[in-house]
């Protein structure tokens, strides 16, 4: 363990890492991303491990996102600290399961582990959203992440609606962005059991399974060339006046008044 943003447990031959900040709904900040870069490179490495679950701490919220205080400081002229980078994506050649266990809120960057997971089961209460557009913010790997997920007029309607658009755990299991909802209660303890049966198979079929989908993904979508250019294109966005007011507001508990520019 980095640091408190981030618990590892392993159980035999599956890991659970647990996004610890509940205070902050789990929200992503610096912190955090420096320990989940430094897990998943553990975990890589690391032989005994053969399946990851990936969950949140409490019952209210897996990821929300980035922090939006972090955020809002981060914007400041004269800020010199980290915000809320480096983020602690799931690394493209990490080629063991991930498992999301989603226990609650699903917000903004949250989505990243979504849809760089193999798959999710969540807790029957769980609720998604994509918010990034009611802060000023373009979602790139987010939206486009989801489309592998989610019917594409389903993904944009939720990014061009932000906050105000919030869907049901039943939704997403109608549409396959879980694979399973239980009471909360069994959320943690049935990922392990679904994690088990995926450890008791060949090693070598399953990540070669893995590695297979995750190739034949970016010839599919040419991902890292659409990502690049969603970048520049939100590189454009984040030197807006709208980019900052977003975060202020949010910490602020008001609403953004934009300017367009």
């Amino acid at each position: 363990m980095i640091n408190e943003t981030v618990l590892l447990e392993k159980r035999g031959g599956v890991a659970i890492v647990t996004l610890n900040r509940p205070e902050a709904g789990n929200a992503h900040d610096g912190n955090m991303g420096e320990a989940l870069d430094a897990t998943w490179e553990h975990l890589r490495l690391e032989e005994i491990t053969k399946v990851v679950i990936l969950t949140g701490a409490g019952r209210r919220h897996f990821c929300t996102g980035a922090d939006m205080k972090a955020a809002s400081f981060s914007s400041k002229p004269g800020f010199k600290g980290r915000g809320v980078t480096p983020w602690g994506d799931i690394p493209e050649n990490f080629w063991k399961p991930v498992i999301c266990a989603v226990n609650g809120a699903v917000a903004g960057g949250g989505w990243h582990f979504i849809w760089q997971s193999d798959f999710a089961i969540a807790a029957d209460h769980a609720t998604f959203l994509e918010p990034h557009v009611s802060v000023g913010w373009v979602p790139v790997r987010e939206m486009l992440g989801l489309a592998s997920r989610a019917p594409l007029g389903v993904v944009l309607r939720m990014a061009f609606m932000g906050s105000s658009e919030r869907m049901s755990a039943q939704r997403a299991f109608d549409l396959g962005i879980v694979t399973e909802l239980t009471p909360a209660e069994r959320l943690l303890p049935r990922a392990v059991e679904i994690a088990e049966v995926i450890g008791e198979q060949a090693p070598l079929a399953v990540r070669a399974i893995k590695e297979v989908r995750h190739r034949a993904y970016e010839l599919r979508f040419a991902q890292r060339e659409i990502f690049a250019h969603g970048d520049l294109l939100r590189k454009i966005v984040d030197q807006s006046e709208d980019h900052r007011e977003g975060p202020r507001a949010f910490a602020e508990k008001r609403k953004p008044v934009w300017k367009g520019k």
